[in-house]
């Protein structure tokens, strides 16, 4: 008996451990948070490295809150965020390269965050073959279909955005009858233009110019010069990133251009002022370029503002705002389908309705683009005052109408 007390004195500490342990870990599975990776394209050097570095730093935003709440509980797994951004300096050849090397090297199922349109088509001859979930704000017309179920547009589109904006000139500036429009000179722009155009027209307005440029142009006088021959009443800066924008402004300005000025694309309105100077770029239009600090925004928007001026001491444009808004959507997909398997994300996704930053989004486009992959929220018209920019009109896109 004395021999048995012994050996069950020696076992019993061990036995402990062991119960510990199996509690702690169940099944023999070490209690540890899984890496979630997730990938972002964009131009993030170059004259469109605003739009790249925005999306990026949305994202990083999203990601470090849902990390620092204890991570990303899918089912009975929870993730750690993982962000793998590559610079594709807004060429289509290094989209490929990159988006191949986020698929095949780093094994991601989801990339979000892309712009330009041109770089957006090039990926996704990587990212539908391989089912990886694609998610861009570009505006190329073709970068959405049934042909390409796994590819999102995450932010309104010129063909969401230019009809509800030019509706909103014609009724509040009649005189208004003659409109130029400039571009970039690729995919991306011309499709940009070919929506301007086409919802300026339906309105009733004279296209008087739709001009192109290569990316790299700094000196846009000889297109001005010819543009204003045209005597047009509103100068677009189209799809032209802020970079470009703010030479067009400025130059417009110096060729002492008069009348109104509109940048439909405009994505951060604080760097076309920075270039064009607070006089050239007064009065400047734009359904993109939000104050998201202003009175007018929603309180979780001036959040957000704050929280992205402290961290990288800049505001945020609209980019940012989107892929912010496009990472939680998301990953509350992913919560609702309970799985990261992306077949069953996107079928969640498409059937939900989400509360975000900018107010309910919903994904429609189907009546466009033949297939439910555009993600739907208000258009808001703003203005350049006095070097800031003031929203002055909310307009719907006529997809959302009907939501």
């Amino acid at each position: 008996m004395t021999r048995l007390r012994s050996g069950l004195e020696r076992w019993v500490p061990m036995l402990a451990v062991a119960l510990m342990l199996a509690g702690l870990f169940g099944d023999g599975v070490a209690a540890e948070k899984k890496v979630l990776k997730i990938g972002i394209l964009g131009p993030m050097s170059g004259p469109a490295a605003q739009w790249g570095l925005e999306l990026s730093r949305g994202a990083e935003l999203r990601a470090d809150e849902i990390n620092a709440a204890g991570g990303l509980t899918v089912g009975s797994d929870v993730y750690t965020i993982q962000l793998v951004p590559y610079d594709h300096k807004a060429q289509a050849a290094e989209a490929i390269t990159a988006a191949n090397k986020l698929v095949s090297q780093q094994g991601v199922k989801y990339i979000i965050g892309n712009a330009i349109g041109a770089t957006t088509s090039a990926a996704q001859t990587i990212t539908e073959p391989a089912k990886v979930m694609f998610t861009f704000i570009s505006w190329g017309a073709k970068n959405l279909g049934p042909q390409k179920p796994y590819s999102f547009r995450t932010d309104l589109s010129g063909l969401e955005v230019a009809e509800p904006f030019y509706r909103w000139i014609k009724e509040k500036h009649p005189k208004i009858k003659k409109i130029a429009t400039i571009s970039p000179n690729d995919e991306s722009g011309k499709d940009s233009n070919a929506a301007i155009v086409a919802a300026a027209r339906q309105l009733g307005f004279e296209v008087v110019a739709d001009e192109y440029y290569e990316r790299e142009t700094k000196d846009f006088y000889p297109l001005l010069t010819r543009v204003l021959a045209r005597k047009p009443d509103l100068v677009d800066a189209g799809n032209s990133p802020g970079g470009s924008a703010g030479l067009l402004v400025k130059q417009l300005h110096e060729l002492g251009y008069p009348g109104a000025k509109a940048w439909t694309a405009g994505i951060n309105a604080d760097q076309l002022v920075k270039i064009a100077g607070k006089e050239a770029a007064e009065g400047t239009w734009s359904p993109w370029s939000l104050n998201f600090t202003g009175p007018e925004a929603p309180g979780p928007v001036r959040e957000f503002a704050g929280k992205y001026q402290k961290k990288y001491g800049e505001l945020p444009g609209s980019s940012a705002v989107a892929n912010y808004v496009t990472l939680d959507v998301v990953t509350k997909a992913m919560q609702a389908a309970s799985t990261i398997e992306t077949d069953k994300v996107i079928e969640r996704l498409t059937t939900g309705q989400y509360q975000t930053l900018r107010g309910p989004l919903v994904i429609g486009g189907k009546e466009t683009y033949g297939i439910d992959r555009q993600f739907l929220t208000a258009v808001t018209v703003s203005e350049i005052r006095n070097g800031q920019v003031v929203d002055i009109a909310q307009a719907l896109p006529k997809a959302l109408l009907k939501k």
